[in-house]
C-alpha cells in the first residue's frame, strides 16, 4: 500500500513560518484548506490541492482558487473538518496533519478531539508550534525528549492505561472521564510507551513547555 501523508489547514490561529517550514520538511502528498483555513495557506503562499466546506469564511474569494473545489451546503450535521478528515479517508490516507486548529472556537476544537477516536484507521496529528495532540487506543511507543511535558487523558469514556518511560508511570490504571489526573506527566527517556487497555486516550506532547 502507498504511504499518503496529507496537511489539513483548518480557520484557528497559526503562523506562516510555521506552515512553510512544515510543509517544507514534511513533503505533504495533498494539501486541503478546509474553508476559511485556505486563507492560512495562502497567506503562507502555499497552494491547495483541494478546498473543503461550506465556504461561509471564503465569500468572496473562492472562484479566485484554482485547486479543486468540494463545496457543501451551510446547513449540515457535519463540521467542515469532518467532511476533510471524511475526503482523506475515501483517499486511503495513511498519515494526517491537521494545523490552524485552535483560535476562539472551544467547541470547535473539542468536536475536533472527538473525531480523533472516531477515524481510529488514520494516524491523525493536530500540529501547533508548541504541542502534538492525537489518539490512541491500542499500544505506541514514541519518540520522546527528558524533561519534556505530556498529558494523556480519556476520551469518550473511562480507559484503562499503562505509561512507561515517564515520572509519573501506570499500570493498567483506569482513568476516569471525570478525574483528569493524567495532565503534566513528564518524560524521562527517549522513548515513552503508552498502552491503552480500555477505551481510548488524547495525547498531547509539549514541545515547548507550556506557561
Amino acid at each position: 500500500m502507498i504511504d499518503l501523508k496529507a496537511l489539513l489547514s483548518l480557520n484557528g490561529l497559526c503562523s506562516k513560518t510555521f506552515l512553510k517550514n512544515l510543509v517544507e520538511s514534511e513533503k505533504y502528498e495533498i494539501i486541503i484548506g478546509v474553508d476559511g483555513g485556505t486563507k492560512n495557506l495562502l497567506n503562507a503562499a502555499i497552494s491547495p490541492d483541494v478546498v473543503i466546506g461550506d465556504m461561509d469564511s471564503m465569500k468572496g474569494l473562492i472562484h479566485e482558487i484554482s485547486a479543486k473545489k468540494i463545496i457543501y451546503p451551510e446547513e449540515k450535521d457535519e463540521i467542515d473538518s469532518e467532511l476533510a478528515i471524511e475526503y482523506c479517508r475515501e483517499k486511503k490516507v495513511n498519515e494526517l496533519h491537521v494545523v490552524c486548529w485552535k483560535g476562539e472556537r472551544v467547541d470547535m476544537e473539542y468536536a475536533l478531539l472527538m473525531l480523533l477516536s472516531r477515524y481510529r484507521q488514520l494516524w491523525i496529528k493536530l500540529l501547533d508550534e508548541k504541542s502534538t495532540v492525537f489518539f490512541v487506543n491500542n499500544f505506541a511507543e514514541l519518540n520522546a525528549s527528558a524533561g519534556e511535558k505530556w498529558s494523556v487523558l480519556p476520551i469518550g469514556g473511562d480507559a484503562v492505561v499503562t505509561l512507561k518511560g515517564f515520572k509519573y508511570e501506570i499500570n493498567k490504571k483506569t482513568m476516569p472521564k471525570n478525574k483528569p489526573y493524567g495532565v503534566s506527566n513528564v518524560a524521562e527517556k527517549g522513548k515513552v510507551v503508552v498502552r491503552v487497555h480500555e477505551g481510548g486516550v488524547v495525547v498531547v506532547r509539549w514541545k515547548k513547555n507550556p506557561l
